[in-house]
């Protein structure tokens, strides 16, 4: 009667609250029922604002598309269109979902800040160019923190009064990009949008920087393809990518660029603690070239979020895992909406120390000192050491200067995170004149 007959009315609900005294599907299903007659469409999601925070907006932690069941039994009693959401970013995967008839709807939240034009480029055929959404929570902890938004994937997030045009550079530049990580590839990608040439050099066989020891932990799989992602837009958009090719100060005045980015990221602390050179050690940046070496009892050195996220994929595997951190506190490095959801897995999956120094590494396990002054053996035949990062300031300070324009982006500049080294990236090769 408000609306008239030809206005669309969508109601909203959860297909259950997943809490205990909330409701459950059958009353769901109930409520979809009653509601029908009243509405045009059904868009079914789930749990409640104040409590399920990681099931209403699915975290890296669940499977795709783990509302849909939801959706697809609601479908079987009524008859009016019904929606689904949460955390969907596969086109395939939500085809089917179509398909199969659990949804006439499927709905992007997070995928569409991730990549605006996932739909543009799905009726193109172009699916290997979506940029995925990684269910990383920096749109959500941005909001929740500062009041603004911001994507680790999409540095527009947050500044669209600038548009999504790159526009062409008034004078074509030569550009050498060292360093073939997230942001070494996002800088170099939009380098040669805007018209320049571009090298980018990396001294592995392959891009992807830190981004390539994600491929070890299944539910950071998405942030691996990143690089992957990023490398094949680089290239597409005209990037020479040379691998196996380091960056000295006399490659680039052989080469002669009008303007140097630095991207050549950090390296892993491995401070000189006895036995932390053993052969019982992986440094966790390398855990997806050495997991075969570690056994079935494990203690991870570090309780930052690369040590945490570690934590729980080898707790998920069955392994008895452990935790050593000297903070009072694990991963403070994590955003304000994923931390929560990790601590809730590491309850699950590893024994916490924190408040421990590890003082020696032995077959053993770690020795530790307590906030007490006590000594302690945390057991653990395997350890996953992870300490942190360091900016690899001296290869910067030797290429500092080398070129007319000179921009150090990422870890090389400070060691932060993903989301920085995109955005600086960008924000570097927007700034080449």
């Amino acid at each position: 009667e408000a609306v008239g007959p030809f206005f669309p009315i969508e109601f909203r609900m959860s297909g259950s609250e997943f809490v205990e005294g909330g409701y459950d599907l059958d009353e769901g299903v109930r409520i979809a029922k009653m509601i029908e007659p009243y509405v045009d469409l059904i868009h079914v999601s789930s749990g409640t604002y104040q409590k399920t925070f990681g099931i209403t907006h699915p975290s890296m932690f669940t499977e795709h598309g783990r509302n849909v069941f939801l959706a697809a039994e609601i479908k079987k009693h009524v008859s009016k269109p019904v929606a689904t959401i949460g955390g969907l970013n596969d086109p395939a995967q939500m085809e089917e979902i179509i398909a199969s008839g659990k949804a006439d709807i499927v709905y992007m939240g997070r995928a569409l800040l991730a990549d605006p034009f996932l739909p543009q480029k799905v009726m193109s055929n172009k699916d290997e160019d979506i940029v995925r959404c990684l269910r990383c929570f920096t749109c959500m902890a941005e909001r929740a923190s500062t009041s603004t938004r911001r994507c680790t994937v999409n540095p527009l997030i947050g500044r669209e009064d600038e548009g999504d045009v790159i526009y062409p550079a008034p004078v074509k530049k030569k550009v050498l990009v060292a360093g073939g990580g997230p942001g070494g590839l996002y800088a170099a990608y939009t380098a040669a949008r805007r018209g320049h040439q571009v090298i980018l050099c990396e001294k592995e066989d392959t891009c992807g920087g830190i981004l390539k020891s994600e491929q070890a932990l299944p539910f950071k799989y998405e942030m691996y393809q990143l690089s992957g992602t990023y490398e094949k837009l680089a290239r597409d958009a005209g990037v020479e990518i040379r691998t196996n090719t380091e960056v000295t100060k006399k490659y680039v005045e052989q080469e002669q660029p009008d303007a140097l980015i630095i991207a050549v990221g950090s390296s892993p602390i491995v401070p000189p603690i006895e036995g932390l050179d053993g052969d019982n050690v992986v440094v966790v940046n390398n855990y997806y070239l050495e997991k075969d070496k570690v056994g079935d009892s494990v203690v991870v050195f570090g309780g930052g979020l690369a040590g945490c996220e570690c934590a729980v994929h080898l707790g998920m595997e069955g392994k008895e895992v452990h935790i050593v951190e000297m903070r009072d506190v694990l991963a403070p490095d994590a955003n304000v909406r994923h931390r929560p959801l990790l601590m809730a897995e590491i309850n699950k999956f590893a024994a916490v120390h924190t408040g421990h120094k590890g003082l020696e590494v032995t077959k053993e396990g770690i020795i530790c000192e307590t906030a007490s002054g006590e000594k302690v053996l945390v057991p653990g035949k395997t350890v996953i050491c992870a300490l942190g990062q360091r900016s690899r300031s001296d290869i910067v300070e030797q290429l500092r200067g080398s070129a007319p324009f000179v921009r150090v982006i990422g870890d090389a500049e400070r060691v932060s995170t993903i989301t920085n080294a995109v955005y600086w990236g960008y924000h570097a090769a927007l700034d080449i004149e």
